[in-house]
């Protein structure tokens, strides 16, 4: 159907636009709660503002743990290893020009994942734009950070591991979410998504002995209910959507758009610099992403 084509060809860059913001909410309240403390609110507060929406929209309310497991390992994946292991190490001082490399390997090893667990096809143009998308990806936190990534005194071997964790948390999460998550209602899936996720970040808060202290601030207050309605509510159900009508590896190829967006976001909101190098990355990574989208299933 046409309707069905323009939504596969439109909603990705929606998603990648309200994601994007995700960082600058972060931005405003990295210093108002610790990382894992912030997200078990997040989370919890999404499960509530959940359930009174399940009710008027008429969809089915989850009933048992068991049935809906494949739904809360992939919040367990998405909402807290890859948002706590991204957020947590740059809250360390781990410079986010490192962080964003990293993170930046996961269209590919979803893709490798893809292919190997689901059978999606390999063509030229995803792997040539995959690998694309990363060379702009490094171009642009290059053009940002400098050549040293602002890095000093070198990056430790917990620190690494965080981040290698978000980096498994978002591409798992992705791919888990394909392979065993196509018949879950999107409501109902996404309220267990973030009731596990709620656990778990709990969890990791008392592990590395977070303050449950939050500093009430108006800009927080603002930052997460953004969070909570547009990006947990609003564009993480859009990626659900996505991801259903959509290839795994097609799908991840869009998160190449995010720092892009982050960088030119933060220059308007912020003032940060915005070079010729970064621009010339993003430049790359839109070229990357149409290579692997320029097929599309419909």
């Amino acid at each position: 159907m046409a309707s069905h084509g323009f939504f596969i060809r439109v909603a990705p860059f929606l998603f990648v636009l309200l994601w994007s913001t995700g960082f600058i909410a972060a931005k405003y309240s990295m210093n108002n709660a610790d990382p894992f403390v912030f997200l078990c609110l997040r989370m919890s507060l999404t499960t509530l503002m959940l359930i009174p929406i399940i009710f008027l929209v008429g969809a089915k309310f989850p009933v048992g743990i068991w049935q809906h497991r494949h739904d809360m390992v992939t919040g367990f994946l998405l909402h807290c290893c890859y948002l706590g292991f991204v957020f947590w190490p740059i809250k360390e001082g781990v410079p986010s020009g490192i962080v964003a490399i990293i993170i930046g390997l996961q269209p590919l090893l979803t893709m490798a994942l893809a292919a190997l667990f689901i059978g999606e096809s390999l063509s030229f143009n995803k792997i040539g734009g995959l690998l694309l998308g990363f060379v702009g990806i490094a171009i642009v936190i290059v053009g940002k950070f400098g050549i040293a990534l602002g890095l000093e005194g070198g990056l430790s071997g917990f620190e690494l591991s965080l981040c290698i964790f978000g980096l498994l948390g978002m591409a798992g999460g992705v791919f888990y979410q394909k392979k065993f998550c196509e018949q879950s209602q999107l409501l109902t899936g996404a309220i267990m998504q973030y009731i596990a996720a709620a656990i778990a970040t709990a969890a990791f808060a008392v592990l590395f002995g977070e303050t449950w202290q939050i500093d009430w601030t108006a800009s927080f207050v603002i930052a997460l209910s953004w969070q909570v309605f547009g990006l947990s509510i609003g564009a993480v159900v859009l990626l659900m959507v996505i991801i259903k009508l959509g290839e795994a590896g097609r799908v991840s190829s869009m998160f190449y758009l995010v720092p892009p967006l982050v960088v030119i976001e933060a220059h308007f909101l912020f003032g940060e610099t915005l070079g010729i190098i970064s621009i010339l990355g993003m430049g790359i990574c839109v070229i990357s992403v149409y290579l692997v989208n320029r097929n599309p299933v419909v």
